[in-house]
């Protein structure tokens, strides 16, 4: 673990060191869309975000984001609804190309309407609060100086081990704007 924080501390201070503050600097926004999975649920989801960032160098943003979950299953819609917080690095392959990752910390709200039968896991209490964290990765290809196509996959883990703190694996591909 101390192996694993140091090496992300210096590939951190490397892309500090290395950045060119002129270039890929600036506020974007991105929305996007894509399938998801809970782990604890039979059948996926339709997913959609919506993150604010803004990047300091060409290689490091933060951003904060919503994303909605939309389900149906034993009679009731089921929705989850994450707010979170991330950094951003991102590592260019050429000047229209990068792959990025991005860690963060997340606030989970899950509720849900309708008849619900014994079935359904998300239904003991009509909303339920948590806290996750989150990480992604993704490749992203600019279109041109303002628009960014981007394909991500992304894991938001619970901190607590109850089924409101069931993993959720998404998968969006979306569009970026860069101010």
């Amino acid at each position: 673990m101390k192996k694993s924080l140091l090496f992300a501390l210096s590939l951190l201070a490397i892309s500090f060191a290395n950045a060119d503050a002129a270039s890929g600097s600036g506020a974007y926004v991105n929305i996007n869309t894509g399938f998801a999975t809970m782990q604890a649920l039979p059948t996926g989801s339709w997913t959609g975000n919506i993150n604010a960032g803004y990047n300091f160098n060409r290689n490091f943003a933060l951003e904060g984001g919503y994303n909605l979950f939309a389900n149906q299953q034993f009679g009731v819609s089921t929705t989850t609804n994450i707010f979170d917080v991330a950094a951003k690095g991102t590592l260019p392959l050429s000047e229209s190309f990068s792959l990025y990752g991005r860690l963060g910390l997340g606030l989970g709200v899950n509720s849900w309407s309708g008849n619900a039968n014994s079935n359904c896991v998300l239904c003991q209490s009509n909303d339920s609060t948590y806290m996750l964290g989150l990480a992604g990765i993704g490749a992203s290809y600019a279109l041109s100086n303002n628009i960014d196509l981007h394909l991500e996959d992304t894991m938001y883990v619970p901190f607590a081990s109850s089924f409101v703190g069931s993993s959720i694996n998404a998968v969006t591909l979306g569009l970026q704007y860069n101010f």
